[in-house]
């Protein structure tokens, strides 16, 4: 695990230099066992340019190894929302879009996540804690 977060802490960095304002790094555990949540994600937050640059496995995955732009859906004294796509492609070879909305709940200090696929009501949901850094 040490070694996923290292590798994609990384890339992302390489990949994004001097962008990110915020950083936040978190480990997730998903509700279930669809691994369309992410066991590591980074998101980079620049409020200034607004900018938001989205890395884990899944995006780079089916983003040809490059991270992938987002956006904050909302942003207050409780929480960060940021949001995301991500044209991905099952082990049965469909190709669908999965929208994903990750929301920092700044006093409990939790990442939620949910990825849920265009066209369907319900979709997978995962937790976790992050690192969170200023620059």
């Amino acid at each position: 695990m040490k070694r996923l977060i290292a590798s994609i802490g990384t890339i992302f960095m390489l990949a994004t230099p001097a962008i990110a304002q915020t950083t936040y790094t978190c480990a997730l555990k998903e509700a279930g066992t669809s691994k369309w949540i992410p066991a590591v994600l980074f998101v980079g937050h620049d409020p200034a340019n607004d900018r938001v640059v989205i890395s884990d496995d899944i995006v780079l995955t089916f983003n040809n190894r490059k991270p992938i732009e987002g956006q904050v859906v909302t942003e207050n004294n409780k929480r960060v929302t940021f949001s995301w796509e991500v044209k991905i492609k099952d082990s049965r070879g469909q190709t669908a879009r999965m929208q994903y909305r990750a929301t920092w709940v700044k006093a409990a200090k939790r990442m939620n996540v949910v990825a849920t696929p265009f066209g369907y009501a319900n979709g997978f949901q995962g937790y976790g804690s992050c690192q969170v850094a200023s620059r």
